[in-house]
């Protein structure tokens, strides 16, 4: 039987952002974490769990993960599994097999695409690999390394982001929602939705061939009116978009949707309240 993950981010103390990731829960009391900080995240598990009854363990050179992702995910995946998956929810996560191995299959991903993502031990990768490279063809699809590619632009143009790319800024300055359950720095990040915004996310548009742009915590800056309001945050070429977008941290109150601000002095941006630029 499938079982539920969620998306999910943890905090410090002080509220901060420290990792996103997605936890599936196997079974009762059983929990398989996937997050793109794993250091980070073990250091804040290993910080929190006096007086608790728990366990955890690094499995990262265990597993490896295969993401088929795409409009044809579907019928690629179902093509090598043993068993049932068309009716697998988002985020839900299901044991199966592909031919003589087993694997974990869940339904999710990081390109803003339906999909699917395959996990088995890395001993089996060359089997289930054979499997991709046999299918993915038959409905139009390749196999692919870029990583780049798949897990940022297409991300970018989901309005999906890591934690990493905010630069330690606060759920509230984000949007980002969060659950009414108790959870570790809840009492500071709801300290910080009552007091002002420092900073706030807004989306980026440019409509020019090249932007040499850079984004992350030590992004290019984003000005208006020759002065510094912030960074960017995350910015690519959305090849579904058909135009460079991106999103920026900038002072609360900066901007408004329709502004034009430039990034790195030169580069000519327009500000919008999306996020997400798929078309």
């Amino acid at each position: 039987m499938p079982t539920w993950g969620c998306h999910t981010m943890m905090l410090t103390a002080d509220g901060i952002p420290q990792d996103n990731c997605v936890v599936f829960c196997l079974e009762e009391n059983k929990y398989w974490g996937s997050t793109p900080h794993c250091p980070r995240t073990l250091k804040e598990l290993e910080n929190h769990k006096d007086g608790l009854n728990v366990s955890f363990r690094k499995i990262t050179k265990e597993v490896d993960m295969y993401a088929v992702q795409g409009p044809k995910a579907m019928d690629v995946a179902k093509s090598i599994v043993a068993e049932y998956i068309s009716g697998l929810k988002r985020l839900q996560i299901v044991p199966n097999r592909i031919g003589d191995v087993a694997v974990k299959v869940a339904k999710a991903g990081y390109t803003g695409e339906n999909g699917y993502e395959i996990c088995c031990e890395v001993k089996d990768d060359a089997a289930i690999e054979a499997a991709l490279e046999k299918a993915a063809p038959v409905f139009g699809g390749e196999k692919s390394d870029e990583f780049d590619v798949m897990a940022y632009t297409l991300a970018t143009e989901a309005g999906f982001y890591l934690i990493t790319d905010l630069d330690e800024a606060t759920p509230f300055e984000t949007g980002i929602d969060w659950s009414k359950e108790d959870f570790l720095g809840k009492a500071a990040a709801e300290k910080a939705n009552t007091l002002p915004k420092a900073q706030e996310l807004v989306g980026i548009t440019v409509d020019k061939e090249f932007a040499k742009v850079h984004g992350g915590p030590y992004g290019s800056c984003v000005a208006k009116g020759g002065k510094e309001i912030g960074c960017v945050a995350k910015f690519t070429y959305g090849f579904t978009a058909g135009k460079w977008v991106g999103v920026a941290l900038v002072k609360a109150g900066s901007v408004q949707p329709g502004d034009h601000v430039t990034m790195d002095w030169d580069v000519d941006a327009v500000v919008t309240a999306e996020r997400h630029f798929i078309k």
